[in-house]
């Protein structure tokens, strides 16, 4: 897990392609991503494909060769073998998830054995088919808890699984099966929401009950380099322009909601004379600080790619599109008492899916979800959302969007490898 795509390409791909936060920084693949210029040469793209399915690539390594470990003193139970299959199961599902959500339909391969290396790509159900078989066969062997909390977390379990499943379902809106693994999320008696939203990321609560999967840490020689990117001269001493800095719109919404909680939890605001597009000298820079130690390119900040309150939200949204909306909102008050604010105004199932859609933005800021928040939104929604955005002085940005632009391009490096690889619309 400690690769590019998950230090902070997950979070460019979603919150920069969104709404959330703008590129920053002077890396022209960023650029694309922001302003949707995607090309099939764009190396943030080549990169990102190629990491995931490299950590496929480990997993099923795992799966084809754990089996045939018979020596009783490597693991002396099938219990504990059958865990290794699982973790390994959660891990393929969880890097296949965010391959499927980016480009749409992918070649699987499930066998270091296949001698077929030149697959043609699977169409996205059948994709997302392969994700729930793995994640519920890993359901059924993988425990509840390790011998450490941080194990526990940073680490597949059988609440991690479910979790995963809940999101997997909800992108495909299949929304009835999302309320029952949010149900059984929610009951799980190891996972609970932290009272003060800001110790979920001041660095001392690393681990916590609210934290459902988490990666892992160390600066002895296991540091996150990639909050050096983002957090501003205050913490790093770097005057260079940093990435992925929050949009103004973003800062808009949390203003507009009175959310001044999530909004100092979310984001650090700094002068500089460094100034990232499309901020100006006249106004102080917006960085993020979700993370908030950088300690020279080796920070301790673990990243949390599913927690708790995500999954509530989840579990809001389907009650809402079941009909249920009455008893979503219960759940949208839930995670909004904790930041102080009150009840939300919401009543009919379409103001509810609009509260729900604002109450994650503000929520999960940063943490990898926005995009995809909008994706289920609905296309037209999203184009027209992204094709409406502004700058601070209300200049239009002109992202030109459209419904081919919702996916990434199939990088041209792995087609000129393999022939059989077809291209997505409009590339």
């Amino acid at each position: 897990m400690q690769q590019e795509y998950y230090i902070w390409d997950y979070q460019t791909n979603s919150d920069t392609r969104g709404d959330n936060s703008y590129a920053g920084g002077d890396n022209p693949t960023n650029f694309q991503i922001d302003r949707f210029q995607v090309t099939a040469v764009n190396g943030n793209v080549e990169r990102d494909w190629g990491q995931l399915y490299n950590g496929i690539m480990r997993a099923n390594a795992v799966i084809d060769n754990v089996p045939n470990i018979k020596d009783p003193t490597a693991w002396p139970t099938d219990e504990r073998r059958n865990q290794i299959l699982g973790e390994a199961k959660f891990l393929r599902a969880l890097h296949y998830f965010h391959l499927v959500r980016s480009w749409g339909g992918l070649p699987l391969q499930l066998s270091m054995k296949d001698a077929d290396i030149y697959k043609k790509r699977s169409s996205a159900a059948e994709v997302y088919a392969q994700i729930e078989k793995d994640l519920k066969e890993a359901e059924t062997v993988l425990p509840t808890s390790y011998s450490s909390n941080g194990e526990t977390r940073g680490r597949a379990t059988k609440g991690a699984t479910q979790a995963l499943l809940a999101k997997v379902y909800a992108q495909q809106k299949k929304y009835t099966d999302c309320l029952e693994y949010c149900n059984k999320v929610l009951s799980n008696s190891n996972y609970a929401l932290l009272t003060n939203y800001d110790n979920l990321f001041d660095g001392n609560h690393e681990n916590n009950s609210e934290s459902i999967f988490e990666i892992q840490y160390d600066p002895s020689g296991e540091g996150d380099w990639g909050i050096q990117l983002l957090t501003p001269y205050s913490l790093t001493g770097d005057e260079w322009i940093k990435f992925n800095t929050p949009t103004h719109d973003l800062v808009k919404s949390f203003r507009a909601e009175g959310d001044s909680v999530r909004l100092h939890a979310s984001i650090i605001f700094e002068w500089t004379n460094n100034i990232p597009s499309p901020y100006t000298a006249a106004e102080p820079v917006a960085y993020i600080y979700k993370w908030r130690h950088p300690n020279g390119w080796n920070s301790p900040d673990n990243v949390m790619l599913i927690r708790l309150a995500d999954i509530i939200l989840l579990k809001a949204e389907a009650l809402n599109e079941t009909g249920q909306t009455s008893q979503a909102l219960p759940l949208i008050n839930q995670i909004r008492f904790r930041v102080q604010l009150g009840n939300t105004p919401a009543s009919t199932q379409t103001q509810v899916r609009d509260a729900i859609l604002k109450e994650r933005r503000l929520e999960l800021a940063f943490e990898g979800e926005r995009w995809y928040d909008l994706l289920r939104a609905g296309g037209p929604y999203t184009i027209n959302l992204m094709n409406s955005q502004v700058d601070g002085s209300g200049n239009n940005l002109g992202y030109n969007v459209n419904q081919d632009k919702l996916i990434f391009p199939i990088p041209q490096k792995e087609r000129n490898l393999n022939r059989n690889l077809d291209q997505n619309p409009g590339y």
